[in-house]
């Protein structure tokens, strides 16, 4: 506790400090400021790129996949929610509800979320194995 409130006092201090030499420099040479501050933006635009360049192509393998699967799954979406046509009289017709059922929203609601189905699989597991463990 003693420590963490020690290092939170110490940044406050940095911070304050920071703040006040900014403002000095800022009222007796601004243009030495803003100098020092394009050359830090400078020099961290050179570090993002020299990053960019080396670093970011030795993502691993599951990485790359899993960006490819997310781009493939981003434009699948992008392509279901074009312009949908809605059904004709004739259709609905067909649809049909009996007489004197009554529809609610949630089955309404139900249907349509079943004409777009998500694009997943079931992996069948090995339900058996475990039934047969709680059997003995």
């Amino acid at each position: 506790m003693i420590r963490q409130r020690i290092g939170s006092i110490a940044a406050t201090i940095v911070f304050i400090l920071g703040f006040i030499g900014v403002g000095h420099m800022l009222a007796t040479d601004p243009g030495r400021l803003f100098r020092q501050l394009l050359f830090i933006g400078i020099f961290g635009l050179v570090f993002y790129v020299i990053y960019r360049v080396f670093m970011a192509p030795r993502m691993s393998a599951e990485d790359a996949r899993y960006r490819k699967t997310a781009q493939a799954s981003k434009k699948r979406m992008q392509g279901s929610r074009g312009p949908q046509v809605k059904p004709s009289a004739s259709a609905k017709n067909r649809k049909g509800k009996r007489p004197g059922s009554n529809v609610t929203k949630l089955s309404k609601r139900s249907t349509l979320h079943r004409s777009n189905p998500p694009h997943l699989t079931v992996i069948e597991g090995k339900k058996g194995k475990k039934k047969k463990k709680a059997n003995m």
